[in-house]
């Protein structure tokens, strides 16, 4: 038996409905990098192009766009990390180059032998990548030979935040370009709100919005007003491969971080840290099977958890869900604050040797 990573079909549907109301109109690129967020990139486009009106996605690597365009050489596939001329000749004519500094597009240029869709990605703030909107103007204004701008993005770096000084700075300043670009006749495709920026109240949605953690079900902002709305695509389930008695006193895992209290049974699940249950769920972790709840005791192994029965009677064979919204100990929201991080990381830690089931 093996440990299954469950995608909802509905779910995914659901939130992308959902979102492209939100979008008011604008067009939604959804964001498949890093295997669709730990949900499978594979099922994830195949639903969503089946589902309709996503004629675009982005993902991070050249890599992950060869393996998209492989399976959907139809799709648009923006590119958000730079490209190097040595690695032109992988590109495909279904793919979009994003450029990130000025030196990165005259490299571009000198060695490109046919016209080029290229995305400009302009630096507000977030100062990770990007050009300013000053070069951004100069670029549109006189293009490279070979180069084909087709669009222009920004990233806000706190749109999830209550607190919108900088969001706001960032705003003005891509809102101002985009005048300038408009009164110089620029007519491609202009997208700057990610996730939060998406499900906010406010007109930041331009021509298209970039759906990440929130397609796959999570609010990413501070006070998660959203979250009833979206719909949580994934549950990862673990079999129980043992179930074992064990008097007080006795000890369970590496290092002895756990005894029993009093005469228990001891289950272990098949999933561990290289599967993406995070090693830091010892002791803290929870298990949940036909509403009953079960805690991780001992220290979280490379491919099993042990989890404290009781005195229930789950059979050796039975999946336990250890990720998903069946309890709210489970829930990935949980997760992520006992870990004091982002939903992000739970879900992308999620490894490719866990088969993902389509639902």
């Amino acid at each position: 038996m093996e440990t299954l990573c469950e995608i909802s079909r509905a779910a995914l549907q659901h939130n992308l409905g959902f979102l492209q109301e939100k979008a008011s109109g604008a067009g939604t690129i959804p964001v498949v990098k890093a295997n669709a967020y730990g949900h499978g990139v594979q099922g994830v486009v195949e639903i969503l192009h089946d589902f309709g009106g996503c004629p675009c996605f982005a993902v991070a690597t050249l890599e992950e766009a060869e393996e998209l365009s492989e399976l959907y050489p139809d799709l648009s596939i923006l590119i958000f990390s730079r490209i190097f001329p040595e690695e032109l000749n992988r590109i495909r004519p279904n793919m979009i180059l994003t450029i990130t500094s000025l030196e990165d597009l005259q490299a571009l240029a000198a060695r490109v032998h046919e016209p080029c869709p290229v995305h400009l990605n302009v630096n507000t703030g977030m100062n990770r990548l990007g050009i300013s909107a000053e070069e951004a103007l100069g670029i549109v204004q006189t293009p490279p030979e070979g180069m084909n701008i087709t669009g222009l993005y920004s990233h806000f770096s706190s749109s999830d935040s209550d607190e919108r000084t900088v969001f706001e700075h960032q705003l003005l300043e891509i809102k101002q370009l985009i005048s300038e670009l408009r009164r110089i006749g620029f007519d491609g495709l202009i997208h700057c709100a990610n996730s939060a920026a998406t499900l906010m109240d406010t007109d930041i949605q331009f021509d298209g919005v970039r759906l990440g953690i929130s397609l796959y079900g999570y609010d990413p902002s501070q006070t998660r007003q959203h979250r009833k709305d979206l719909r949580p695509v994934m549950t990862l389930k673990a079999p129980l491969v043992r179930s074992q008695a064990i008097v007080a006193g006795s000890p369970v895992s590496y290092g002895e971080r756990w005894r029993a209290a009093v005469d228990t049974r001891i289950g272990t699940l098949r999933i561990g840290y290289a599967d993406g249950y995070n090693r830091l769920l010892t002791n803290r972790g929870h298990a949940v099977h036909n509403d009953q709840v079960f805690p991780v005791v001992g220290t979280v192994t490379m491919d099993h958890i042990m989890i404290d029965l009781g005195n229930t009677d789950v059979k050796v064979g039975e999946y336990l869900t250890v990720l998903g919204e069946e309890h709210p100990r489970t829930s990935c929201y949980t997760v992520a604050d006992q870990l004091e991080t982002i939903t992000y990381e739970i879900t992308c830690a999620v490894s490719p040797r866990v088969r993902r089931v389509y639902l």
